[in-house]
């Protein structure tokens, strides 16, 4: 995001203090469900033009400079690792495929711990659950989902009968958890606690 909002000024755009207005971005960017839809309703509140907004949607899916790092969040390596040794992972993450797979790497997400790693660029996910379940040949109830995004992560996996984690994190921070959902969690540790 901070690529994008550095793109909206290039082009001409007017945000005033660059600090203050990337937290507003990201602030925008936690309350929507998709990036590009906070950056544009960011740009819009500056009044860019719709050149101006689509050269910073186009930033958005660029690739990303070398010196960027992915933070991940607390413990995630510690709970992959944890996991690894015990049962099967996968990753199902929405949009530009080629941008998620440089984000995992500038992440240190080792992918040899996952035995499938989707993207579907439409951020849909069942079929993906589906196939996932097919080739572990585990019942739904042995499933487990993780996903901060209820909608797009949670209710697919639902829908097929699998366990659901909602991770308070990132978008998922201020969403509240849907009766339907097993767990609600603010640490990944915590999945070392609940999936046995």
């Amino acid at each position: 995001m901070q690529e994008c909002l550095k793109k909206l000024i290039e082009s001409g755009v007017c945000v005033g203090d660059f600090s203050r207005a990337y937290a507003d971005l990201l602030d925008l960017n936690h309350k929507t469900s998709r990036s590009s839809d906070a950056l544009i309703a960011f740009a819009k509140q500056y009044r860019a033009s719709p050149i101006q907004i689509e050269r910073a949607v186009e930033t958005l899916f660029s690739p990303l400079p070398d010196s960027f790092r992915v933070c991940l969040t607390p413990s995630a390596k510690e709970v992959l690792a944890f996991f690894h040794s015990l049962c099967p992972m996968a990753i199902v993450t929405g949009g530009n495929p080629p941008l998620q797979w440089d984000k995992l790497k500038k992440a240190g997400i080792d992918r040899s711990l996952f035995s499938m790693i989707g993207i579907p660029e439409d951020s849909v996910k069942k079929p993906y659950y589906q196939a996932l379940q097919a080739k572990w040949g585990l019942p739904s109830k042995e499933i487990w989902v993780c996903g901060d995004r209820i909608e797009v992560d949670l209710r697919p996996a639902f829908d097929l009968g699998f366990r659901t984690v909602h991770m308070r994190w990132g978008r998922g921070a201020r969403l509240t958890p849907e009766k339907w959902i097993d767990y609600s969690i603010s640490n990944l540790s915590e999945l070392k606690e609940i999936v046995r």
